[in-house]
Formats: structure tokens, C-alpha cells, sequence
């Protein structure tokens, strides 16, 4: 990992979960060397980019300036990790998913085209891959297509609900949940394919309700 790497991960870090930023957590979520970790930091304290302060253990606690903290995510290294772990699951079943579409001719890859601002989009997402992965997996699918504003939270909540709900009244929620979150799929990779990058469906459903037309 290199410094410019390692300022990417801290602002990752910030705005996706709530661990606190003390010098453990940043070591397990960044994975830096301890000596590097502690130069790096401290020319982002120097820079301005990052300050630090203490608890009322002594416990060295860094927070990002100029970006909003998550208010919603991972409060813990083990919840960060569990989360990263389905990410990275999801990204080899999304891999596997897109390619078996290639092959039966159903994704919805085109020639390169121009999009916003004139950039060239050429990895258009499979809407048919995005749909299996979000009926299978749930919002844990959403992370194929989803912007991580609306596919994490959602993750988070799901979790929570897999862990304490019990399994009579878990499976029949997960029968209605997951065609929901498969329809939902579907349409942010439908979307992305429109916009040229992940784009969030909540507008859309705002303008779709009732008395909410402008």
C-alpha cells in the first residue's frame, strides 16, 4: 500500500462506516504498516486533512475534515469486515453471473457510447445479472449496480434482520423481501445503463408517489 492508497482507504473508512478512526481499527481496515500508517497520518494532520484528538483513555482518535461522516454502516472492525467479505462474494458471483450472460447473448453490453460530460462508457451492467444477484443474494446484490448511499444502509439492515429475526418469520419475509430487492436490481442496473454511472432510484420513487408530481 502506498500513501495515496492508504488516504483513499482512510476516506473510505469515514464515510462508510462508523468505526472510529483510532490506530488499531485504521491498521485492520488499511492494513499499512504501523510505521508507515503513523508518517502517513501524521503529514495529514500537518496537511490539514485529517485531525486527531484524544479519549478519556488516552486513545489517539482521527476524524476527516470536509467530509460528513457516515451516519449509518458498520460500528465495528468485525461488522466491516463481515460486509467487505459479502462484497467481495457478491463481486465473484456478479463476475460469474455476467459471464454466463455474455455467453447465452443476454447482456445488454453495447458498443462504447459518450456519456455525461462526454466520458466514453463502455461497461454497461447486465440488467439480467443485476436482477439474479439481488434475488438471490438481496441488497447484497445491489452492490453490483447500486450507489453504496443506497446498497450499504440497505446491507446493514438486512444483516441485522438475517441475525435476530428468527427463522419462522425470517423465511417468509425473505419470499416477499427478495423479489423486491431482484425488481430493484433490475432497475439500478437499468438506470446506470441510462446515466452512465450507479444512480439512486429514491428520487425516482419520491416522484412516483402520490402528491409528490411536480
Amino acid at each position: 500500500m502506498n500513501q495515496q492508497s492508504f488516504e483513499a482507504a482512510v476516506l473510505q473508512m469515514w464515510m462508510s462506516t462508523r468505526v472510529p478512526l483510532t490506530r488499531a481499527n485504521l491498521m485492520a481496515y488499511t492494513h499499512a504498516p504501523r510505521k508507515k500508517m503513523e508518517r502517513w497520518l501524521d503529514e495529514m494532520v500537518a496537511e490539514g486533512v485529517v485531525e486527531v484528538d484524544a479519549d478519556d483513555d488516552g486513545e489517539m482518535i482521527w476524524t476527516v475534515r470536509g467530509a460528513v461522516r457516515s451516519k449509518v454502516g458498520p460500528e465495528s472492525m468485525a461488522e466491516a469486515h463481515k460486509v467487505e467479505g459479502l462484497r467481495n462474494e457478491v463481486a465473484g458471483a456478479t463476475s460469474a453471473l455476467t459471464l454466463a450472460a455474455r455467453a447465452a447473448g443476454l447482456t445488454t453490453r453495447g458498443p462504447a457510447r459518450r456519456g455525461p460530460g462526454g466520458a466514453i462508457v463502455s461497461d454497461e451492467k447486465s440488467v439480467i445479472a443485476s436482477g439474479a444477484l439481488s434475488f438471490f443474494f438481496g441488497p447484497i446484490g445491489w452492490l453490483y449496480a447500486a450507489p453504496l448511499k443506497e446498497a450499504l444502509p440497505a446491507i446493514f439492515v438486512y444483516m441485522i434482520v438475517c441475525s435476530v429475526m428468527p427463522h419462522f418469520l425470517l423465511l417468509p419475509l425473505l419470499a416477499i423481501a427478495h423479489p423486491i430487492a431482484g425488481i430493484a436490481g433490475a432497475a439500478y442496473a437499468w438506470r446506470y445503463n441510462q446515466k452512465g454511472e450507479r444512480t439512486a432510484l429514491a428520487a425516482d420513487v419520491r416522484k412516483a408517489l402520490p402528491g409528490k408530481r411536480g
